[in-house]
């Protein structure tokens, strides 16, 4: 029986852990909109998230003997900060508050707008061509989520304007995270990564939360449980997973992995949520997906926007 080769032994190590990670990713609507019926605020939701997720790794590190690995120079924390301000902060109050407005299925499916906006992004910062590829992958996206959200009929659109453009900003601000997170994993351990990350996220996500702390507080047993369970698994080991998984294959083909999180999503929001999954929406979904997986297409011909692809 012929051994598998080293690298490749790695690149399927790396594609378990991403795909393992956006699973998991995918069950943080039925998370959220069951702690949502409990009163707690969207802001408040994401701070505990962040905040908890900081603690437990703070705590790994320390009990590890690891806490001098957390002294960086000053060029990482040019990065670490707006990663944290940005692909933490940002994106989780866009992200959870889209959740709470359109439906799990609808925000995974508006947060995979990322892959087109690294385009974007690679064409304007990078001076990459914008290929015949590249252009199909945007209009696949951008059909997909017309799709998703009704806008092909404007007189009953499932839902607001302001609502997509917050879920399209997730999919922005979360596109930053291997904009800027990718050479970080070359440099630094994910341990430290995720500890400043998650940390200045969740100084940005308190000062958001402040005026709805509140809504913490007299919640029954099994909300406070779900409130550990976003922080411990939903964050602090699904970061884990991926960050150690992004440093075994490229941010590209890690992108193409976690489309899992779409489906994992719709299905949750179907059979636990009774949210409506028709046809068309389906079909939306599966452009959206194609448009992200075409962007992708190119990757091996230029390192610079492999370190630009989105992360799941």
């Amino acid at each position: 029986m012929t051994a598998i080769p080293n690298d490749a032994r790695e690149r399927l190590v790396g594609i378990f852990l991403v795909a393992s990670a956006a699973a998991i990713w995918g069950t943080l609507g039925l998370v959220a909109r069951v702690v949502y019926g409990e009163g707690v605020s969207f802001e408040a939701l994401v701070l505990t998230r962040a905040g908890g997720a900081f603690l437990v790794v703070l705590a790994f590190v320390i009990l590890t003997g690891k806490i001098s690995s957390l002294k960086v120079r000053g060029r990482e924390l040019y990065s670490l900060v707006p990663l944290g301000v940005v692909a933490i902060g940002c994106f989780y109050l866009l992200y959870f508050y889209t959740i709470g407005e359109s439906g799990v299925g609808t925000a995974a499916v508006l947060l995979y707008s990322s892959p087109a906006f690294v385009v974007i992004f690679a064409r304007i910062f990078l001076k990459e061509s914008l290929t015949f590829i590249r252009i199909a992958a945007l209009l696949l996206t951008a059909s997909g989520i017309g799709l998703v959200v009704g806008a092909y009929d404007l007189s009953s659109l499932d839902i607001r304007t302001f609502v997509v453009l917050t879920g399209l900003g997730a999919g922005l601000s979360f596109a930053m995270y291997s904009v800027i997170g990718k050479p970080l994993t070359a440099r630094l351990p994910a341990h430290v990564i995720n500890c400043y990350m998650l940390g200045i996220g969740a100084v940005v996500l308190f000062i958001a939360a402040i005026p709805t702390l509140d809504t913490l507080a007299g919640l029954s047993a099994g909300a406070y449980v779900l409130l550990v369970v976003s922080a411990l698994v939903q964050t602090a080991f699904a970061y884990a997973l991926y960050t150690t998984g992004l440093k075994r294959i490229e941010a590209g083909q890690a992108s193409i992995v976690a489309t899992v999180e779409v489906v994992v999503a719709g299905f949750v929001g179907a059979v636990f949520l009774a949210e409506e999954l028709t046809a068309l929406k389906i079909l939306g979904a599966f452009l959206v997906i194609s448009g992200a997986v075409l962007a992708q297409v190119r990757l091996r011909k230029s390192r610079s926007v492999e370190e630009g692809t989105p992360p799941r």
